[in-house]
């Protein structure tokens, strides 16, 4: 794997901006090193690499991933992502939560958690049930708010099917912590239900006692709010 990721950073280089460097590292509060790559030529680099990489096993799909994740460019870790979210259904297993635990809790920013969580955890949770409910305990307890940013937004897919009072128990339990990320995922979470029940949004704004930016991304779309 060391010489595959190694492989798609040597293309990946071949098509960067290095004028785009400085702009993309501010934007990410310079928390990760750029290669200078926009989505759309990684994107292009990812489709020549899809075949082959279509082919990993599960085991193999995620030594790609530590192995993208080890790599200093942010866009390794992008492309690792691009992967994923096209695999996982075919390689998706029940103890996949040790994985996603450690993605979602190294070289973390929103960039990479949110479609890791909205995505692949979504999809793993609806999968196995019982797998994901042991593991959303582990990351409940955690120290670490991404792992509870996760639990806040992992259904931001399931639309109707969202379970709302897993939903209002998480607002709950983590909504005490005024860090950004967290009350910017309360919000969002309750601001995609309020796309097809304002009124239970309106109701769960009320009983939780929401304020500031939790409150004002809840209710973005909800008329006479």
């Amino acid at each position: 794997m060391i010489q595959l990721v190694s492989t798609i950073e040597q293309a990946l280089y071949h098509v960067r901006d290095p004028h785009r460097v400085v702009q993309m590292e501010a934007y990410m509060k310079n928390h990760f090193s750029f290669l200078g790559v926009m989505s759309g030529p990684r994107k292009i680099i990812f489709k020549k690499f899809k075949p082959q990489l279509q082919n990993l096993d599960a085991q193999q799909t995620w030594e790609f991933l530590l192995e993208c994740w080890a790599n200093p460019s942010r866009e390794l870790q992008y492309v690792g992502i691009d992967h994923l979210l096209a695999f996982y259904k075919k390689i998706a297993q029940p103890s996949d939560g040790k994985h996603f635990t450690y993605l979602l809790t190294n070289q973390t920013w929103w960039d990479s958690l949110d479609l890791l969580a909205s995505h692949a955890v979504g999809h793993f949770a609806r999968k196995f049930p019982e797998a994901f409910a042991t593991l959303a305990k582990e990351w409940e307890t955690s120290s670490n708010f991404w792992l509870h940013r996760t639990l806040l937004i992992y259904q931001l897919k399931y639309k109707q099917q969202t379970d709302l009072a897993l939903l209002q128990y998480y607002i709950r339990a983590f909504k005490w912590d005024k860090e950004f990320f967290i009350q910017k995922a309360i919000g969002w979470s309750l601001r995609e239900v309020s796309k097809w029940h304002p009124d239970w949004v309106q109701q769960i704004v009320h009983e939780e006692n929401l304020q500031g930016l939790a409150k004002r991304e809840a209710l973005k779309y909800v008329p006479n709010n």
